[in-house]
């Protein structure tokens, strides 16, 4: 399975990505690195209680379980431990916009490196899924948590799956994957027997 994924997410893709003549797919990538160094500036300050660390931080672990496709981080620990603490709802969209704007680079790696990833084996197969059926393959992937949503997010960039909807598809299945997920710690965590 690592050397799958070695082979579809290639050092060389960013190199591709930066020199492509699509400047959509970079100003995006360029925006979600404002936003989460803008995010990162907002919430300096507010380390004062639980409160306020908790949505940065399930935003930020979120974002970077979601970009880290080597060594994750855990995002979906952090929604089930402050959904008990915190606003549920709140926790889960939170984590679901963070892993969405994470998700994004897995798409600009394949959108940059598609001719690398065109060389794999398995490329005829994800295209064919991807035309025929990407928007029910994405939310799939994208809503029940799982390891395989990195490549398919480089399979959907690879093929040139229009981005607006990539991104829209995976935020709607990360929120409800975030919301299900912090709903169900909440409710299974506080009916223990041993909390009161």
């Amino acid at each position: 399975m690592s050397s799958r994924l070695g082979a579809l997410v290639d050092l060389p893709a960013l190199r591709l990505l930066w020199s492509g003549h699509d400047r959509r797919v970079q100003i995006a990538v360029l925006l979600v690195a404002v936003v989460v160094i803008a995010a990162v500036w907002y919430f300096r300050g507010y380390f004062s209680s639980i409160e306020a660390v908790g949505y940065p931080a399930v935003f930020l672990l979120s974002l970077l379980g979601s970009v880290s496709m080597v060594m994750p981080v855990p995002g979906l620990l952090s929604v089930c431990s402050t959904s008990v603490v915190l606003d549920p709802l709140l926790v889960g969209v939170v984590a679901g916009v963070g892993e969405t704007i994470g998700e994004t680079s897995g798409y600009a790696l394949g959108y940059g490196g598609g001719s690398v990833v065109e060389r794999h084996r398995a490329y005829p197969k994800v295209k064919r899924w991807m035309e025929e059926r990407g928007a029910l393959v994405i939310f799939a992937v994208s809503v029940i948590p799982n390891p395989v949503f990195d490549v398919v997010g480089v399979a959907a960039g690879a093929v040139r799956y229009p981005v607006v909807r990539f991104f829209g598809i995976v935020l709607l299945g990360k929120v409800l994957k975030g919301v299900m997920v912090a709903y169900t710690c909440d409710f299974g965590i506080t009916h223990l027997p041993w909390v009161s």
